[in-house]
């Protein structure tokens, strides 16, 4: 052993090596693990990193048959805001209350809006069931727009009522030349201080019958997203074909039988109900 290195050896005890040595084994393990763990290599360990993806929200019609099928004795109410596309007894408005009566064994009645007596008919029953009532209150105005349904939103919603999903459907009776969305923000203002509470849904209504409405539609769906409100896309599931658009329609707006069934396929779809059998 050289001189020097004897020297030190000898300048401090045996137990004071035997410290510094189990000091410098402790001291390697330690840079091992913490490389390890600094660098994952294996999917589950990459699996424990945070994300920066968040769940897609449900639906607002989703929502409302969800919570209606979990609440099975609670009542639930339903509005619907519109024109005549929304107003036959015999269309897709009718079926949806049908096909939520049918599917969650719950007695729906309605009421339609008259637009000669601004005032509501009679109640018709749209099926029959165990669990809590649904009442469903159709203010489809033949021939009327959004500025109407907030002028007569006092008698369409009264106080006694809280709706618990609004469906809007304008876009016929509103001026196609400028942007829907701009156009129904003043009902859905009102609403959603009147009943905040309440979901909203926007459906982008069929094509009409030589009218130009892409100046009309141009951005709709983006501002809806942008206020949160669910979009039913009914539009689409038409055809752009003149010809087969006109053996949809009744006149120049208005669906059909046919055209009234494709409508409420593209309706419950978006409720995930069935049609009624």
């Amino acid at each position: 052993m050289p001189k020097v290195v004897k020297r030190i050896w000898d300048s401090a005890p045996l137990w004071a090596w035997i410290v510094m040595a189990v000091c410098v084994v402790i001291l390697v393990v330690g840079l091992i693990i913490s490389s390890n763990r600094t660098a994952p290599t294996s999917p589950s360990a990459a699996e424990t990193l945070p994300t920066t993806s968040t769940a897609m929200q449900t639906p607002a019609t989703v929502a409302f048959v969800d919570d209606a099928r979990a609440n099975p004795e609670t009542p639930k109410t339903l509005v619907l805001l519109g024109d005549s596309t929304g107003a036959d007894p015999n269309g897709w408005a009718p079926a949806l209350g049908e096909s939520i009566s049918q599917t969650l064994e719950r007695p729906v009645a309605t009421r339609y809006w008259n637009s000669s007596t601004d005032s509501y008919g009679p109640m018709v029953g749209l099926g029959d069931g165990p669990n809590g009532p649904v009442g469903y209150w159709n203010a489809s105005a033949s021939g009327r727009d959004a500025d109407y349904a907030l002028d007569n939103l006092d008698a369409m919603i009264t106080p006694d009522v809280t709706p618990d999903l609004i469906m809007l459907n304008f876009g016929h009776t509103q001026d196609t030349s400028q942007p829907l969305a701009p156009q129904l923000q003043p009902l859905i203002d009102e609403l959603r201080q009147r009943y905040p509470e309440a979901d909203l849904v926007a459906i982008k209504q069929s094509p009409a019958q030589g009218a130009d409405t892409a100046a009309q539609l141009e951005g709709f769906a983006a501002a809806m997203d942008a206020e949160g409100i669910q979009l039913i896309d009914v539009s689409s599931a038409f055809p752009t074909s003149s010809t087969q658009l006109s053996a949809l329609l009744r006149d120049s707006v208005n669906p059909n039988a046919e055209g009234q069934q494709l409508w409420t396929r593209t309706v419950l779809s978006a409720f995930g109900l069935p049609e009624v059998q």
